[in-house]
């Protein structure tokens, strides 16, 4: 059954091909009178009418219902037609209304990837948040030659199909992935290296591609949204075909108040 709900959006995936949706995106919110995560999915976003499209950290109202087809429990479909958009939460007095909405419930934060892992083995728990001991660096790694032409073959048959409900758009497809390392507050941590999928990693990427430096300014756009300054915090989420496998969906980073702000790269 459909069930209208009020949620915060809080991240969301760069698009990729669907032999069966055409688009998707990925997008975590979390419930306005619950605090429960919820993975919204699939989302042919840039398919969506302005009056439907949402923002980061905007209220959104909309009919939801449990994905039967996804077996991780915070996986809902969402009916596109249901969505209306609510007020936007902004960045003042030091992002305190994002915190408040996002971090005072215990049971989303985690306090390593190692905990979150063991809570995905014990109940299939595939969204949360852990805030990084210490981060060790970024790269910028090109993808196979192989997963290459597999997603650039998937985009021409998708592209050839007719359709006489869309006009289908033409996406850019990024050969690379963006890998961050860091440590866990886990005592026995050694060293985890995840990609981000955060939409706004995707079009920093073309914005920059083809410029000189451009793996720099990425790297340098990293360094400043982990910087000493503010207080970082990873959303996490796993892959379907991969549970064990968890990606950052957003970074969650307001400034911190002058006494806690320490040092979150080495220096170089």
């Amino acid at each position: 059954m459909w069930e209208e709900r009020e949620f915060l959006i809080f991240a969301k995936t760069y698009p990729e091909y669907s032999s069966t949706y055409v688009e998707t995106v990925c997008t975590a919110a979390i419930l306005k009178d619950m605090g429960k995560l919820l993975r919204l999915y699939p989302i042919p976003f840039r398919y969506l009418t302005g009056e439907h499209q949402f923002r980061k950290y905007q209220w959104v109202t909309a009919k939801l219902k449990k994905n039967p087809k996804d077996d991780r429990p915070e996986s809902h479909w969402i009916k596109p037609d249901s969505i209306n958009l609510g007020d936007a939460i902004g960045t003042q007095n030091g992002w305190e209304v994002r915190k408040q909405r996002l971090l005072s419930y215990p049971q989303n934060i985690y306090g390593s990837l190692e905990a979150l892992h063991d809570q995905q083995q014990k109940d299939g728990t595939s969204l949360g948040i852990i805030k990084p001991k210490r981060i060790i660096g970024f790269q910028v790694q090109s993808k196979t030659q192989s997963e290459i032409s597999e997603v650039t073959q998937k985009k021409v048959q998708i592209l050839a199909q007719r359709s006489f409900v869309v006009e289908k758009k033409d996406l850019e497809l990024i050969p690379n992935r963006f890998l961050i390392s860091f440590v866990c507050v886990y005592r026995q941590c050694k060293e985890h290296q995840i990609s981000i999928l955060d939409w706004e990693f995707g079009q920093l990427y073309r914005n920059v591609v083809g410029t000189d430096g451009w793996q720099e300014k990425i790297k340098t756009k990293v360094e400043g949204i982990c910087s000493k300054s503010n207080d970082v915090y990873f959303f996490l989420g796993n892959l379907a075909k991969r549970l064990n496998t968890f990606c950052i969906l957003g970074i969650f980073y307001p400034p911190k108040a002058p006494a806690q702000q320490l040092r979150l790269f080495p220096s170089r």
